[in-house]
């Protein structure tokens, strides 16, 4: 099967490109050897997030199947072909049951033709009080009330949220690091030394930047930065925004881009239940049972309850790619690259996918020249669009 477009590379455009696929795995790349009639769509590769919790009205916490296929269609329509399920802060045996659940229903067995769900991201429930956003207060935890759990699920657990700065933290810093579980830091309210001994121990990745974390303060009337800061400026640490316009407006995402660069700065939907429902002031849980937040959608961004602040976002990720070329005036091959090829190293799984590259799964975001998605493609298979779209 053959792909004829203007594919969009790690590093650049590849106008009027061929991209051949055999057996679910890219072949080959060049330029097509004739041009088809028409206009020819944009060839994004499949694109990753891994950070989101819901959509159509379901949160992965939910631990069913329904929730599950639910949430895989959206990112599908949406051009997602590989995701990370993301909790929210939660009591351990609650966290602990759908793992349970992600383990027997979902992981290695999932049909052709869905998003396919890498792992899990554990978003909390370490984080601090103060910075804690939508997550609810009496879940919280520190390092001292144990994570044998997680590291009993490292195989399942790609990622976690933690706050540096809480007791005994550097110590299971070290130990999930040593487990092979990305450490991100987050929903913290840290001082400068904190950051950077958790940064020694192997904390690598901010969650979010500048949503609900340490920034520039004054502590006894010295000004301090926090983990905005020092995320933006050490190449040793990946970053991931939220670029729905909202939690990051343009100017503030052009601000980190310049910063960060597209190869260590990712975006993340961070959707939620609402996620691509239409918008009514209707009541939505993130999470579920003890731990979960009542939340509501106005104005195309979703907050808590009491409207004191935000909790998460109804966009997908190639909205995002098109607030990012639209409105921050970010080249197109490093806004796809930040929604593909970047989040997916930060989990590890770039050898797979991510990129359009001979050997890798061939995984595709079909857009049109407006950006809209026309076709996704997952392992070579049509999962959403028209067979049109394809040269035999």
């Amino acid at each position: 099967m053959e792909l004829i477009g203007n594919i969009v590379l790690a590093d650049r455009i590849l106008y009027q490109g061929s991209v051949r696929c055999e057996d679910g795995k890219i072949v080959s790349i060049g330029k097509a050897k004739e041009k088809p009639d028409g206009e020819l769509p944009y060839i994004f590769p499949g694109l990753v997030d891994i950070h989101n919790h819901g959509a159509m009205g379901h949160d992965y916490m939910e631990a069913t199947k329904e929730a599950f296929d639910a949430i895989s269609g959206r990112l599908i329509r949406h051009g997602v072909t590989c995701a990370q399920c993301t909790t929210v802060s939660a009591p351990v045996d609650e966290l602990k049951d759908f793992l349970r659940f992600f383990r027997e229903n979902i992981w290695e067995k999932q049909p052709k033709g869905q998003c396919r769900f890498c792992g899990v991201h554990l978003e909390g429930p370490y984080i601090s009080l103060k910075n804690r956003g939508a997550h609810a207060a009496k879940t919280l935890l520190t390092a001292r009330d144990g994570y044998e759990w997680i590291l009993k699920n490292r195989d399942i657990i790609r990622e976690i949220t933690v706050a540096p700065e809480l007791m005994g933290m550097e110590q299971m810093i070290e130990a999930l690091n040593g487990a092979g579980i990305v450490v991100s830091g987050g929903h913290d309210d840290a001082e400068p030394e904190e950051i950077e001994r958790a940064a020694r121990k192997g904390m690598r990745h901010c969650t979010h930047i500048y949503c609900a974390m340490s920034t520039l303060h004054k502590t006894g009337g010295q000004r301090k930065s926090g983990l905005c800061e020092y995320s933006m400026t050490h190449d040793t640490m990946t970053a991931e925004m939220i670029a729905d316009n909202r939690h990051t407006p343009p100017l503030l995402a052009q601000m980190i881009y310049r910063c960060k660069g597209a190869d260590r700065l990712c975006v993340v939907s961070d959707a939620i239940a609402p996620a691509g429902l239409p918008e009514n002031g209707e009541l939505f849980l993130l999470g579920t049972g003890e731990g979960s937040t009542r939340v509501f959608v106005k104005d195309g961004v979703a907050f808590v309850e009491d409207g004191s602040c935000y909790a998460g976002s109804v966009q997908a990720l190639d909205d995002m790619i098109r607030n990012l070329v639209r409105d921050c005036n970010i080249p197109l091959v490093d806004a796809v690259r930040m929604a593909s090829l970047t989040p997916a190293g930060v989990i590890g799984i770039e050898k797979e996918c991510g990129s359009i590259a001979v050997g890798k799964r061939a995984d595709f975001c079909v857009v049109d020249h407006n950006l809209r998605v026309v076709a996704t493609i997952v392992g070579g298979a049509l999962a959403y669009g028209g067979e049109s779209i394809w040269k035999r």
